[in-house]
């Protein structure tokens, strides 16, 4: 099997695929601003700054997110100022009906795909990314995102670097496959967002349910290519809930016994007791 790139003329996704859930209404301007940087070339700093540290130790112990990282560049700490807006923003929208049972795919950069394919997970292993998942309704769209850059997987110094055949070295790409359910959290800008791109919230947790090779036919400036990719089909893993029911203890109320008033008690002022004068024995 095949998977082919998406072509908003020929398949039929694209006559019900829904407008954009982003309610105008209830989005700030901070929350707006957030976006921007989010699609920005400040997205890459945003993503970095939630892989450090002081970012899990924030959301480990429950704390609000740091203001600042220290030993970060500046561009990443001018990013984190947005983060929380982002968050708001993508947990007040919930993805439209019409993507329910949509198959919608994210690209893993090649260093990212190449750890992941040597540690050797399997059906029931599980995924944690503490950044925000893009994923895409186009395979092909995804497949951009598997390089080492935007620009490629070779640096501009290597040889041949102007051919565009060069720029993509033929490393097994990695793609995440995950089937969308009903009423899931997520942003998504409809159909006139040129990637199709659905944003989920951070630090969420994956459970693997397939892995399988498989050629992906996607388009670019220089025609149709096709690569086999290693894709991982995941779903979002519920928390566990415990077994146990929760008892409820009966609360006794104890009667309250009305206070008697206590009759004033008199104080008693200590005797003073003098001992007795002495004589004197002087002569007179």
């Amino acid at each position: 099997m095949t998977i082919r790139y998406f072509t908003r003329k020929e398949d039929d996704l694209a006559k019900r695929l829904p407008p954009a859930n982003w309610k105008r209404k209830d989005v700030s301007e901070n929350e707006s601003d957030a976006y921007s940087v989010y699609k920005g070339f400040e997205g890459g700093d945003m993503q970095s700054a939630l892989r450090t540290r002081e970012a899990q130790q924030a959301k480990l112990k429950n704390r609000p997110f740091p203001d600042k990282i220290k030993g970060r560049p500046s561009s990443e700490n001018w990013s984190v100022e947005f983060i929380p807006h982002m968050d708001n923003l993508i947990e007040k929208h919930k993805l439209p009906e019409e993507l329910s049972g949509q198959p919608i795919y994210r690209g893993s950069r090649i260093d990212y795909g190449t750890s992941l394919i040597k540690s050797g997970k399997k059906p029931g292993d599980t995924i944690r990314d503490p950044r925000y998942q893009s994923f895409s309704i186009d395979p092909g769209t995804a497949m951009h995102h598997t390089s080492k850059s935007q620009f490629g997987d070779m640096d501009t110094e290597d040889r041949n670097w102007e051919n565009p055949e060069n720029r993509f070295k033929r490393k097994k790409k990695v793609l995440l496959e995950h089937v969308v359910k009903d009423n899931e959290t997520g942003l998504f800008r409809g159909d006139t967002d040129g990637e199709l791109e659905i944003i989920y919230p951070r630090n969420k947790t994956w459970k693997i349910t397939d892995v399988r090779d498989e050629d992906v036919v996607y388009s670019s400036s220089y025609g149709d290519k096709s690569q086999n990719a290693r894709i991982y089909t995941v779903e979002r893993k519920k928390k566990k809930q415990s077994g146990k029911k929760v008892v409820k203890r009966k609360v006794v109320k104890t009667p309250i016994k009305p206070k008697v008033a206590s009759k004033p008690v008199k104080k008693i002022k200590p005797k003073i007791v003098r001992k007795p004068a002495k004589k004197c024995k002087c002569k007179k």
